[in-house]
C-alpha cells in the first residue's frame, strides 16, 4: 500500500468516527447562567468571588480537559 492510499484510508476511517466534543464549554455556560440567576434572586456579588478565586477556575478547566483527553485516548481503538 502506498503512502497516498494509506492517508486516504486514514481520512476515510476518521470521517466515519463520531466527533468528540468537549464538555467544558457547556459546563461554563451553565455555571455562568446559575451565577447570574443567584445574583438576580439574592443580590449575591459573584464577581467579587470570581475575582478572588479565578486561578481555581482555570485549574478546574485544566483538570476537565485532562480528564476528557485521557477518557478519549482510553476509548480509542489504537
Amino acid at each position: 500500500m502506498n503512502f497516498n492510499a494509506a492517508v486516504q484510508k486514514e481520512i476515510q476511517e476518521s470521517m466515519n468516527q463520531p466527533l468528540r466534543r468537549s464538555l467544558a464549554g457547556p459546563i461554563i455556560l451553565i455555571a455562568v447562567g446559575v451565577l447570574f440567576l443567584i445574583h438576580n434572586l439574592t443580590g449575591f456579588d459573584f464577581l467579587r468571588v470570581i475575582w478572588r478565586y479565578w486561578p481555581l477556575i482555570i485549574i478546574a478547566l485544566g483538570i476537565m480537559k485532562l480528564i476528557e483527553y485521557f477518557r478519549y485516548h482510553r476509548q480509542s481503538p489504537r
